[in-house]
């Protein structure tokens, strides 16, 4: 295979369009997994040679990062496509790699807002198909392409932590947010508390979290037959500890069990031994459309596990 066949087709079709000035959205980092998919942007908006401009007065067209937010629980990413096209009407507009779910929002009107071309690049299988249920106009064009982390896969970020992978103790992480199972605990967030008091609380609701599925969490590490010798932590990672404790607690697990898709991502990319869970509706369009899609490999240690 060559190199060009490696290449993703987002990879490819920045090549293509890469004299052209460029505002890349990057978006907010909600947590930590957002700021990967962020590196995995950022790698190939450099790899490239894309003419980044700050500023959309500046740009000939518009890439907005990849992610999960193209679904109803989220109304922010929506909003801003329907700025870009009404503010920039005659720039085209370029959507990274992205979970769509849209079912409350009218995304075929938003499409029609310009009739500049409109990019959309779906991460999954599940998304594209969904896209193309739509009736959305000939300016629209539906690509699939991974997931924008995994364009870190040969990448130096990634080879340098694998030069220092270690299996020191096992990682439970247990999403928290609005898209997990925790119910009233994702409301506990005490931000009035000094950070030295609300972190150790933050970690105690990570541990109150996975009790939530201890059934599920223990089943796994039994089939894992988990060492008991190693210490196990329980700690969402993607939103409870900074960006650098984050990659080293996943550099360092000898096992990570997690429904946090990025987290599950870092992990894969750094050959460890992953069981993604996946839960609900939502979760089994998104987790297990990006599982199947870039992570199912024969020689990936990453294994999903579905639950009702």
């Amino acid at each position: 295979m060559t190199m060009k066949e490696q290449k993703s087709p987002f990879y490819r079709f920045m090549e293509n369009v890469r004299n052209k000035k460029t505002y890349f959205w990057e978006g907010e980092h909600g947590n930590n997994g957002d700021r990967v998919i962020t590196i995995g942007a950022q790698r190939v908006m450099g790899e490239t040679g894309c003419k980044l401009v700050d500023s959309p007065d500046k740009a000939e067209q518009i890439v907005m990062t990849g992610g999960g937010r193209m679904v109803d629980i989220y109304r922010g990413e929506f909003q801003k496509i329907v700025t870009f096209r009404r503010d920039y009407p005659s720039l085209p507009l370029i959507l990274a790699p992205q979970t769509f779910q849209p079912r409350a929002v009218d995304f075929e009107d938003i499409c029609k807002i310009s009739s500049s071309p409109l990019i959309l690049f779906a991460r999954e299988n599940n998304s594209a198909n969904a896209l193309r249920q739509l009736k959305l106009p000939q300016h629209c064009q539906v690509h699939v392409s991974q997931d924008l982390a995994f364009e870190l896969r040969d990448s130096e970020f990634i080879s340098n932590l694998l030069k220092n992978t270690t299996e020191k103790h096992v990682l439970i992480a247990m999403r928290k947010d609005r898209e997990g199972v925790a119910g009233v605990l994702t409301k506990m967030r005490a931000p009035w508390l000094p950070k030295k008091i609300r972190r150790p609380l933050s970690w105690l609701r990570d541990r109150m979290v996975a009790c939530v599925s201890h059934g599920t969490i223990n089943k796994i590490l039994k089939q894992e037959n988990c060492p008991k010798h190693l210490p196990k932590i329980y700690r969402d990672v993607s939103s409870s500890v900074s960006f650098e404790e984050f990659v080293a607690i996943i550099r360092d697990a000898a096992l990570v069990v997690t429904n946090r898709l990025h987290t599950a991502v870092l992990g894969n990319l750094l050959n460890k031994r992953v069981v993604l869970i996946c839960s609900g509706e939502y979760h089994k369009h998104k987790v297990k459309g990006v599982y199947d899609f870039s992570m199912s490999g024969p020689d990936s240690r990453t294994s999903l596990y579905v639950t009702d």
